[in-house]
């Protein structure tokens, strides 16, 4: 069996659109220490080029997928990659207001590798990445660690204009039955990677 706070703290939690429509985020369970995200990935965003531009965290993870398939690259700063502005992300889940615009930088892809059913990596704080979903509903599960930045100071974000996406739109929050579908989804993705 697997464990989960209580359906009402998940709610409290966990977000649809998260980032980008199609892209849902449901908590598990959060404790300062852990925390356990799926992420789910619908229709035609197996079909943008990245889900999120390319970003670092507060927190190291590991990522493991459970359904479908996707990939993970590495960025470096690098004089000789492409020309990226780079934004301060302050994210509106914390009281923030989304992108500020920092300077102009240049960053070089590093790795890109394709991970599908049970396979993981793991990155820490201050890795530059981006992902990219090469299929329609894929699941992947996120454990993240301890916020080793804090609340109030920004991540970063790169893209290759200075107009940063809307934020309109997104971060909506779950009806329970939409929850609950989405808890069932997950718990058969893992009865199925287990067969």
């Amino acid at each position: 069996m697997i464990e989960h706070d209580p359906i009402e703290i998940m709610r409290e939690n966990s977000y649809q659109n998260f980032h980008v429509k199609g892209f849902d985020y449901l908590c598990l369970f959060r404790s300062p220490a852990w925390t356990r995200k799926v992420y789910f990935f619908n229709g035609d965003i197996s079909k943008l080029p990245e889900i999120v531009n390319p970003h670092d965290h507060r927190y190291d993870f590991a990522t493991t997928v459970i359904a479908g398939a996707i990939s993970n690259s590495y960025y470096s700063e690098d004089p000789a990659g492409d020309l990226y502005e780079e934004f301060e992300w302050r994210t509106p889940l914390l009281g923030g207001n989304g992108f500020e615009w920092k300077r102009e930088t240049h960053l070089l892809e590093e790795q890109g590798f394709v991970l599908r059913r049970g396979e993981s990596y793991r990155m820490n704080t201050d890795q530059l990445h981006t992902i990219r979903v090469h299929a329609d509903q894929t699941i992947i599960v996120l454990d993240q660690w301890a916020d080793k930045v804090p609340a109030d100071v920004p991540t970063r974000t790169f893209m290759h204009t200075k107009s940063p996406p809307s934020i309109d739109g997104l971060y909506d929050r779950f009806s329970e039955d939409a929850l609950q579908s989405r808890l069932r989804q997950y718990l058969a993705a893992v009865e199925d990677s287990r067969a």
